[in-house]
């Protein structure tokens, strides 16, 4: 509590004229945690940590809870979190033919992240016939949501009736993941219940993993805002080692106390859980012909492994004793005595090589790119635990680079408690768009432009008698821009209707689209690099108002009438949630839609 206390001595009181709550969740590949904090007029808010999850015997000091839903064949929800450990749930334990569903946050994972391992995942593929993953998401949020309900009912003063109407929430995310990502996770808020349809878009609210975790940080560590240690442009890289990924986003430090993301951050699918999948293998490959080569056996080894060894293994000169079974166990040929299996150190940190070695390439990458010397890199997260995974770093950035972690406790709560201190304290201004956004646009056919005569199956008449080609591609925000909170990016368009399309027209609809290639910059026809060009959003707009200010008009030309529709496309990036709008004049005033 005195930390916390510490960092909030920086807070200012709120501000509000009425009682907010709000929750942070963060749902981990492996393990979730839930931070709070209350906002009473007057008074600075303390961030709390959910430490009692429904299902727990006892509060665990680690604020997490095992992110596993379990389900009947018929896919009702039977055991989550807390109550799908068979050893401390006898209702659990009797029943048969229980569908664990574990790591479904991985399926909403954009389709250009995936995990490059040698093995099949096959904890992925568990999930009863008749549930999505966004289903399952939900499924978990209604547990963590009533969990955190009674907790505060239990332990808090003050009663749940007097924020009840005024919950907000923070829902934490990879950095790789995007608009579609955090839509999913804004339905499945929705089916859980955390707040009404029509609601959802002020009240949820979404954050990456690497902001939250630097808050997280800034909370732990007031120093790190101070300039005699960090000076103004100094770097900071925040590396969130989890269960399924890794994020690592850097920043500078600015005037009093603010933060600047200085390059797109980066995500990768390298967290824990691909040490214990290489374990696993190993042992399979081990034990083929040992009498304790059975999938249960393997499947205790593994746990046992990815409980203890996995975070305390040191250094590949020691070998590693993992605790499976009784005295009895012995199989000496297979390196099995008295219930624990030997590993030697050199196979362990094999196990471990993988990870460490994309961690390194992505924390390079990020230096490299970084426009200010990078001088602090924290490292937090579950996997940041390990003692292995930490003095191999440390040992790769021992120049002029000093690596920490600022609370080796609880690193596993950090991006709750972070995601809770991004909405309080709002320490990154700026942020860095990792890729091109723009739409495909239509041109006038010239018969004398190369380009265009290479596509001229692509010609059409347009409503002004005119011919035009389509595919063409309009950047609205360049990749690697750095974007405050404030800015909007902004281009003008025309779309032409003829007078009866125009009669029929009650909508304008258009597509931005994201570019997603090597190059810096896209390319200025989709068809170049058509597999690098995704649709981000549909963006729609009502248009009958305007319909009723616009007068038709005629081509000298061609002759010809129509209707023609001025307006932009304007983004906001400068939140940790993309922002897109259709604008343009009516009446002489300024209307937007989202």
């Amino acid at each position: 509590m005195a930390t916390h206390q510490k960092a909030a001595a920086q807070r200012q009181s709120y501000s509000g004229k009425e009682r907010k709550l709000v929750i942070a969740i963060d749902v981990g590949t492996t393990f979730s945690g839930v931070s709070y904090a209350l906002l009473d007029p007057g008074i600075v808010p303390q961030i709390q940590p959910v430490t009692q999850f429904i299902g727990q015997r006892e509060p665990r000091g680690d604020s997490k809870v095992p992110s596993i839903v379990c389900y009947s064949q018929d896919g009702t929800v039977v055991a989550v979190g807390a109550e799908t450990d068979p050893g401390t749930n006898d209702a659990l334990a009797e029943m048969d033919n229980v569908i664990r569903v574990e790591w479904f946050k991985l399926h909403l994972r954009p389709p250009h992240l995936a995990p490059s391992q040698e093995f099949e995942l096959q904890k992925l593929h568990l999930f009863p016939k008749n549930k999505t993953p966004v289903q399952v998401f939900g499924d978990f949020l209604r547990y963590l949501f009533q969990s955190t309900k009674k907790y505060i009912t239990d332990s808090e003063l003050w009663s749940w009736k007097s924020v009840k109407r005024n919950t907000y929430f923070v829902l934490s995310h990879p950095n790789g993941w995007e608009g579609k990502q955090q839509s999913q996770m804004r339905k499945a808020a929705i089916a859980a219940g955390l707040v009404d349809n029509s609601e959802a878009s002020e009240r949820i609210s979404f954050v990456s993993e690497g902001e939250a975790s630097l808050h997280f940080c800034l909370n732990k560590n007031p120093n790190l805002h101070s300039v005699e240690i960090l000076q103004e442009r100094d770097g900071i890289l925040v590396v969130d080692c989890g269960g399924g990924t890794i994020d690592v986003s850097a920043y500078s430090h600015t005037i009093k106390g603010r933060f600047e993301e200085i390059t797109p951050p980066g995500c990768l699918f390298q967290g824990s859980i691909f040490v214990t999948c290489r374990a696993k293998e190993y042992l399979k490959r081990k034990l083929r012909n040992s009498k304790y080569g059975s999938d249960d056996e393997i499947e205790a080894m593994s746990s046992a492994f990815d409980k203890v060894n996995k975070c305390t293994f040191n250094s590949p000169n020691h070998p590693c004793y993992v605790k499976f079974g009784g005295l009895n166990y012995n199989d000496p040929q297979f390196d099995i005595r008295s219930g624990s299996i030997k590993i030697v150190g050199t196979q362990i940190a094999s196990l471990f090589e993988p990870a460490l070695q994309d961690i390194i390439r992505l924390i390079d990458d990020q230096r490299s790119k970084a426009t200010v010397t990078i001088k602090t890199v924290l490292l937090v997260g579950g996997f940041a635990r390990s003692n292995y995974l930490f003095s191999q770093l440390s040992a790769h950035l021992i120049r002029g680079v000093s690596i920490v972690r600022p609370d080796t406790m609880h690193l596993n709560k950090a991006v709750a408690d972070g995601a809770i201190s991004y909405y309080l304290d709002h320490y990154v201004t700026a942020r860095v768009s990792r890729y091109s956004y723009g739409k495909e646009f239509i041109l006038h056919f010239n018969t004398m432009n190369p380009e265009h005569a290479r596509r001229k199956n692509t010609k059409f008449m347009g409503a002004d008698g005119k011919y035009k080609i389509s595919g063409a591609f309009d950047t609205i925000l360049k990749k690697g821009t750095t974007v405050s909170e404030e800015t909007r990016f902004r281009e003008s368009y025309h779309k032409l209707l003829t007078p009866e399309e125009f009669s029929h027209w009650t909508e304008s609809t258009t597509s931005l689209q994201c570019y997603r290639g090597q190059a810096e910059s896209p390319p200025k026809w989709i068809d170049l690099e058509p597999n690098s060009f995704h649709d981000t959003c549909v963006i729609k707009a009502d248009v009958t108002n305007i319909k009723k200010n616009m007068s038709l008009r005629c081509d000298p030309r061609t002759g010809k009438s129509y209707y023609q529709f001025d307006h932009h496309i304007e983004i906001l990036f400068g939140l940790t949630e993309l922002k897109v709008y259709i604008t343009w004049k009516e009446n002489v005033c300024s209307r937007h839609l989202l």
